[in-house]
């Protein structure tokens, strides 16, 4: 059974919710993305094995797949496990992971709005590194990111670097007290505003056209919210 690109598209649009963020006329900072370099999936060549809320399993081979918590998976002696997506794993009769596309559906509970912050608008104090003495290795980088003013949480400079591929770190840098704060860490970049204490987490594995993420091990998408030391998952 062969479905066209269309009809695929068609299927999400009624099974995904549409993303909750406004596009606004600010700017949005993304933290050097990398692309996914599989992107190319030819979907009309594959049958549907699963499509649920949550996810969308494609392959050639016509097979059952199932989604279950890690406590059930021996209950289904015939499957074998294809990947595991936090506390849920994909697990498949008689079939591969390199035979399957597996997708999580981005279905965004919360949004930018939601934890909107007023932007500091008094003088900002240079990066503190005698908070964090391991910064000091990023000197430049942090200066030259903090010269160009808060882009974060209303008061904040989120400065990153790349660490590897797929890998950036960064700190969080307080504009009104120079403290730096580490903890920041992605595999494929993330979003983030000034005017928000919310950041996207991965936000490069998601497909702007389908609104799908690939599952695999560095692709998981969060959403988290900036407490003032620290990163906390809210989805």
């Amino acid at each position: 059974m062969k479905r066209t690109l269309t009809y695929l598209i068609c299927i999400l649009i009624l099974s995904c919710q549409s993303k909750t963020e406004k596009q606004n006329s600010e700017k949005i900072e993304i933290s050097e993305p990398p692309t996914l370099t599989d992107d190319t999936v030819t979907y009309d060549k594959l049958d549907t094995l699963l499509n649920t809320n949550d996810y969308l399993i494609l392959s050639e081979k016509l097979t059952k797949v199932k989604v279950v918590k890690d406590d059930e998976i021996d209950n289904f002696p015939t499957f074998e496990i294809l990947i595991g997506y936090r506390d849920e794993v994909i697990i498949g009769e008689n079939i591969d992971y390199s035979d399957v596309e597996i997708y999580r559906k981005y279905n965004p509970k919360t949004s930018f709005e939601d934890y909107q912050v007023a932007v500091y608008e008094g003088k900002l104090t240079d990066p503190d590194f005698s908070t964090d003495p391991g910064a000091k290795r990023f000197i430049t980088r942090i200066k030259n990111e903090c010269a160009k003013g808060i882009n974060f949480a209303g008061q904040y400079t989120l400065v990153t670097w790349g660490c590897g591929s797929p890998c950036q770190s960064g700190v969080v840098v307080d504009r009104k007290t120079g403290a730096i704060f580490g903890g920041y860490g992605t595999a494929l970049g993330s979003e983030f505003k000034k005017d928000s204490k919310m950041i996207i987490r991965n936000v490069g594995a998601i497909d702007t056209t389908t609104s799908l993420i690939e599952v695999c091990a560095y692709c998981d998408v969060s959403h988290e919210i900036w407490t003032g030391t620290e990163f906390e998952e809210v989805e």
